[in-house]
């Protein structure tokens, strides 16, 4: 069985923090998420993982998946859905079963028993209760099979939603190259599971329990980044001095912490450096990532960023790489905004 992640997209709804990277690059509990697509393939067994990505996003995945292992990149020349993403790895797939997995998804339950499910049917969808079935593609569900897909509907009949996970045999590439494109331009991966459906296939759904995220805005990012934090065993690496420490903490090689507070759970970054701070519960700081003066909860602290002194506790809050955030000075506050930006004073 082939492996396929689809990470062309940049995600425009993580802009800005996606504006410099795509979105699959962005660290959880620091493991890019990218990185944590490509083990959980490994983990269900599949070995010969494609990753498709755009021109401009080749560069930071292959950076993100540094020792995962062989991966093969495949282009995707236009930003043209899902399942034209899948219908670009088409020589890659080689005629092959395929497990199929929408890169900016986040799972805590093994992806073996979507693999497993395949012999015997066509497709397998990996599907997971939610309470807001209306944001998502539903799956309706009976006896194990799926019946049918709806994308976002205003009243829906399951609670349900597709999680972007899937198995296909190799003739569901034929469903798919002959499906028009659909109103927003775009050749939709889950449509081609309608038209196996339509002329008689079998579709098995396979219902995840655990954690669930499609990191598709800056919330789900801190919703994801505080689940993995809170799975981490706790590990001291570096150099940590008059510190408080309780809960689950990592403190990673070459980090420095002197004297500060820390709630875990929490995970310090290698080479990065943490004086004089009350850092959690929640907070992931990157590498070289400096903070000083500073009392930080349910929050991600990218690579080389700096919270220096600020004049308020900082909560809920994404901070990108090379970002400052720091007090006001005597002029008084100064604000460097770029598109896209939130700021709540």
């Amino acid at each position: 069985m082939k492996g396929l992640i689809l990470a062309a997209g940049r995600g425009s709804r993580l802009l800005p923090i996606s504006a410099t990277r795509p979105k699959h690059a962005l660290p959880i509990a620091g493991v890019p998420i990218i990185r944590r697509a490509v083990r959980a393939l490994h983990e269900a067994g599949i070995q010969d993982i494609g990753i498709v990505t755009s021109r401009s996003s080749e560069t930071d995945l292959r950076d993100a998946t540094q020792g995962g292992g062989h991966l093969t990149f495949i282009l995707q020349p236009e930003a043209l859905g899902t399942g034209d993403a899948v219908l670009c790895a088409r020589d890659f797939l080689d005629g092959q079963p395929t497990l199929l997995y929408l890169g900016d998804n986040l799972f805590e339950d093994s992806l073996r028993p979507v693999a497993l499910g395949l012999p015997g049917t066509d497709a397998v969808i990996g599907v997971k209760q939610v309470a807001n079935p209306q944001a998502y593609g539903v799956a309706v569900v009976d006896k194990g099979q799926l019946r049918r897909l709806v994308e976002k509907p205003r009243q829906p009949e399951s609670n349900l939603a597709a999680c972007g996970v899937f198995a296909f045999q190799p003739q569901v590439l034929d469903h798919l190259a002959e499906l028009a494109p659909s109103e927003r331009g775009e050749i939709e991966f889950p449509q081609a599971l309608t038209s196996v459906l339509a002329a008689g296939g079998r579709v098995r759904a396979v219902e995840f329990k655990g954690f669930w995220s499609d990191a598709g805005a800056p919330a789900d990012l801190l919703t994801a980044n505080a689940h993995f934090l809170s799975r981490l065993p706790s590990r001291v690496d570096g150099r940590v001095q008059g510190t408080t420490v309780s809960g689950t903490v990592v403190v990673e090689a070459g980090a420095v912490v002197e004297d500060c507070t820390l709630r875990g759970p929490v995970w310090i970054g290698p080479h990065a450096t943490v004086r004089g701070s009350t850092l959690g519960p929640h907070v992931s700081v990157g590498p070289h990532a400096r903070v000083s003066g500073a009392t930080v909860s349910a929050s991600l602290i990218d690579e080389f960023a700096h919270i220096l002194h600020p004049s308020r506790p900082l909560r809920n809050a994404v901070v990108g790489r090379h970002a400052v955030i720091s007090a006001p000075s005597d002029a008084g506050l100064q604000l460097v905004i770029g598109d896209r930006s939130v700021v709540r004073l």
